[in-house]
């Protein structure tokens, strides 16, 4: 019994000090600086890789902007739809009748090299999360979703 209250007491000497000056933040998104991206969108960086690329950035898109198609390099991207409708077409000709739309909660994975696509805000203001997953891999079970 002593050497396990000697253990516990020399363990959160150890774990507590550190522990507790490692806090949580919230990010406030509207202190991001915003650039323009495809003459329809606004990019708020979060996180870059050790190049300078962007590994997490926001992405707004205003009612009735449209990004036309564009492709993808670098790593596949999974877009988180935070708010809004996204319209998502995957091409490099934009058809509306070929979109789909994408509400809040919905994830996109788009693919690593090439991945033609377009976005459209058609019904509300759009704001996307974009995480670039770089070298790494889907899960298995996320992958079976997207392999044909």
């Amino acid at each position: 019994m002593k050497h396990r209250i000697l253990l516990l007491a020399a363990v959160a000497a150890l774990v507590g000090p550190g522990a507790a000056q490692a806090k949580s933040a919230r990010l406030d998104i509207e202190q991001l600086s915003y650039d323009t991206v495809h003459d329809a969108a606004r990019r708020g960086v979060i996180a870059l890789d050790g190049q300078g690329r962007p590994l997490t950035f926001l992405l707004r898109i205003d009612k009735g902007q449209v990004l036309p198609p564009h492709g993808a390099n670098g790593g596949v991207r999974l877009l988180t739809v935070i708010s809004g409708t996204l319209f998502w077409g995957d091409g490099d000709r934009m058809d509306p009748r070929a979109e789909r739309t994408f509400g809040p909660g919905s994830v996109i994975v788009v693919p690593a090299q090439g991945g033609e696509h377009w976005a459209a805000a058609r019904k509300d203001d759009v704001l996307l999360q974009a995480v670039v997953v770089g070298d790494g891999a889907l899960t298995p079970e996320a992958a079976a979703q997207v392999t044909p």
